[in-house]
């Protein structure tokens, strides 16, 4: 049974089961699986992660983003060719979308409705990746505070840290638009977000009773939410490698818990994962963040990226920090990971 087949059976049966895959004690060190790899000796990347507020890719294409729109409709150029210069700069106005003050250039909406106090529109992480005959390791580490590290239990207003990666190699829309392909103005928290009951009375959220709509690549819709393209073109769309590979940790109560999924017309997540992850937070110079991914190259799964030696794959990296969830995090613009071949971040291969 091949790869198009298995998915758009899991499709028709429609289950979502969720699990925790790995959870790691930590000690006070920073050091990830310090015995496997020196990081002194691996390059690290520069990440700008901004605050897109309620950005989207309907955002993208519209009048509000009129010259950037034609180009993204026409497949030409990126987010980064415009946005984002060589040095790391940023040209986005990313504290007046994180204070509120920022409005669309012609609708005059704003880019954020329900400013969180003392949000930051910036912060720069670190990224670095290597690998060895049976593995991919990446490590990101940023400034933070902590404050989902130290908390037992999410309530209303409490919710843990994240950090999350997409990852694809085949898919032009997301090398140059990144996981602004899998953000719509109709998923929950956004402005048109349909209600509980609308989703419910979907056929296809009412298979696999869910009351909202979660992250899905613009391209396996007609337009809307509800309007899901048929079985045969969502076929084919996986045989184009149109799904995207997503690898997630929770911190929380000073643990990392894995999650591995993938964004095609759904965000699901796996049963049973090769990914392992470990984190820790330090208080040193305001406080800092370390996560270590760790998974094989190839695994048995087929809606997991399959990595070798010369491949080169386009990654984005969303982080939730402070408290937040849903669309209150702060995202990258996608870069390419290579192993062994030149790249924005280059996997070092170890002995």
């Amino acid at each position: 049974m091949n790869y198009a087949t298995i998915v758009a059976g899991a499709l028709k049966r429609a289950p979502l089961i969720f699990i925790l895959l790995a959870t790691f004690s930590l000690s006070l060190s920073t050091e990830i699986f310090a015995a496997e790899i020196d990081w002194t000796t691996v390059r690290p990347a520069t990440l700008t992660m901004f605050y897109p507020g309620m950005t989207s890719m309907e955002f993208l294409t519209s009048e509000d983003h009129r010259l950037g729109g034609r180009n993204i409709k026409q497949g030409k150029k990126s987010c980064r060719r415009c946005h984002l210069s060589k040095k790391g700069e940023l040209d986005l106005l990313a504290d007046e979308i994180a204070n509120g003050t920022a409005k669309m250039k012609r609708s005059r909406k704003l880019f954020e409705d329900q400013p969180i106090n003392n949000k930051k529109g910036v912060i720069v992480a670190s990224i670095q990746a290597a690998y060895d005959k049976e593995h991919i390791y990446l490590r990101l580490s940023w400034p933070s505070a902590g404050r989902g590290w130290s908390e037992e239990a999410s309530t209303e207003d409490i919710h843990p840290d994240r950090v999350s990666i997409q990852l694809n190699k085949a898919s032009n829309h997301f090398k140059r638009y990144g996981c602004f392909i899998t953000c719509h103005n109709d998923l929950n928290t956004m402005p048109s977000s349909p209600s509980k009951e609308e989703v419910k009375a979907d056929s296809y959220y009412a298979a696999i009773k869910r009351d909202d709509v979660r992250l899905y690549a613009y391209y396996t819709r007609n337009g809307a939410w509800n309007k899901m393209k048929s079985r045969d073109d969502l076929s084919g769309l996986l045989r184009e490698g149109g799904l995207m590979d997503l690898w997630s940790v929770k911190l929380q109560d000073m643990t990392s818990t894995a999650k591995d999924g993938w964004v095609f017309e759904d965000r699901r997540w796996e049963t049973k994962s090769d990914l392992e992850a470990n984190a820790a937070w330090s208080a040193v110079d305001g406080g800092r963040y370390t996560v270590l991914f760790k998974r094989k190259l190839t695994t048995s799964s087929v809606t997991d990226i399959q990595l070798k030696e010369g491949d080169v794959a386009n990654i984005a990296v969303s982080i939730h920090d402070d408290n937040t969830n849903k669309r209150r995090h702060y995202v990258s613009f996608p870069m390419t990971l290579g192993l062994g071949t030149d790249s924005d971040i280059p996997a070092k291969r170890l002995r």
